[in-house]
């Protein structure tokens, strides 16, 4: 059978990657598993999909997450953050090499150990318990409005004492400024400066009012010694709020979406609760909530065979490494008993993903809320009906549901 043609220089704002990017994956790593591909500002970028391509560029300290090092890029541009303001979002663990990553990953680490996330649990529970009885007293709607976003949010800002009255604006700004489309440019770029202002906010109430918190803790962290920069607690700060609540939505609306769509592994997963974290993971590997991350090559490096020239950016792409037939058998197909968490969903090396096990927790604890108080839970549309967040971010902004 003829393979499909791939255009010479793909355009990651195109149909090929809105339509069923899934399928375009497919094709390059079948033909071109490093390739060029247009970005959405114009400029042209390197795009890494086989797994072991990408396990290996997650961790080639050549590639640096720290866009200060790359001296043609514009962030600006790229992200949409305000130009002003660009300096306040680079300076956290996600932008920074060693040695200031793991400085600054030190500091908060100590709230992400299994142990605290354990005993986050019970609240956790209490808070999904009490999102799906209101949600059940409504006999269906949108739940990722009702259950996937509610639930990340509150349980992130407990963590870091976000008072109850600024959470839903908090929501509506931390949803904005992950959305990639240019077309809703000028709108994110007033939620950046939104939320900017409020993150000042929240500093200058722990100063004043200091609590049982994250956030309280960083900021006598920042007024105690010379450990974290001003600049470095307001980015900090972002990262936690904004990282900490959209991937998980994507997760928990991503995968409702895949157990409904598949009654087959969703009747599989009734009849064994076992199954459970293994669901997660097959959720997290089948469409993973953040496809790419970038880096910048520091000097002329080789991946997968290509050479890339020095400052030069390169996408890391897992949602495809995610479902590379080189690792996964059958990879294409969702199987809830998989029990095979190799994938590459939340990084590999020191930018592993910090809140990955409380991520897990909030996805084990949700569905499994879920689908006891909801036996009957069906889509309310047909699964074609439904809009997805564009690429980078991967999740159904709507899920309409009901039950019997």
């Amino acid at each position: 059978m003829n393979q499909p043609h791939l255009p010479e220089v793909l355009d990651l704002s195109s149909e090929l990657f809105h339509t069923d990017q899934y399928a375009t994956y497919r094709d390059i790593l079948e033909q071109r598993p490093v390739t060029k591909v247009r970005f959405y500002d114009g400029s042209s970028v390197w795009l890494v999909n086989r797994y072991d391509d990408v396990r290996a560029a997650l961790s080639d300290d050549r590639l640096s997450n720290d866009p200060t090092k790359q001296s043609d890029v514009d962030l600006s541009a790229a992200t949409g953050i305000p130009a002003d303001l660009v300096e306040y979002f680079q300076r956290n663990m996600f932008r920074s090499d060693e040695p200031d990553h793991g400085r600054l990953r030190k500091l908060v680490s100590r709230e992400f150990t299994m142990r605290r996330i354990n005993a986050l649990r019970p609240r956790i529970r209490e808070i999904a318990d009490d999102l799906v009885e209101k949600f059940a007293a409504t006999g269906g709607g949108d739940l990722v409005a009702a259950l996937a976003r509610p639930l990340p949010l509150t349980v992130m800002c407990e963590l870091l004492g976000v008072p109850e009255e600024d959470r839903t604006d908090f929501q509506t700004w931390s949803q904005h400024v992950v959305e990639s489309n240019p077309e809703f440019a000028e709108r994110n770029a007033v939620s950046y400066r939104s939320l900017f202002e409020c993150i000042r906010s929240l500093i200058r109430r722990r100063r004043d009012e200091p609590g049982d918190d994250l956030l309280s803790a960083l900021v006598e962290l920042r007024d105690s010694g010379d450990r974290l920069s001003e600049d470095e607690l307001i980015s900090t700060a972002f990262l936690l709020l904004v990282a900490g609540i959209e991937t998980t939505v994507n997760v928990l609306g991503t995968g409702s979406f895949l157990l409904l769509d598949h009654p087959d592994q969703l009747a599989r997963l009734r009849a064994d609760e076992g199954l459970l974290g293994s669901t997660v993971e097959e959720i997290l590997r089948y469409m993973a909530p953040i496809e790419m991350t970038s880096r910048h090559t520091l000097e002329p490096v080789e991946i997968g065979g290509q050479s890339i020239d020095a400052q030069s950016t390169v996408l890391i792409n897992m949602a495809a490494a995610n479902r590379d037939p080189a690792r996964f058998p059958d990879p294409q197909s969702f199987r809830v008993d998989r029990n095979d968490g190799s994938h590459l969903t939340f990084g590999h090396g020191i930018h592993y993903c910090l809140g990955a096990a409380l991520a897990r927790a909030e996805a084990e604890v949700f569905f499994d809320v879920l689908l006891k108080r909801f036996p009957s839970l069906e889509l309310a549309v047909d699964s074609g009906e439904l809009t997805w967040r564009h690429v980078f971010m991967r999740g159904p902004l709507e899920l309409p549901v009901h039950w019997r």
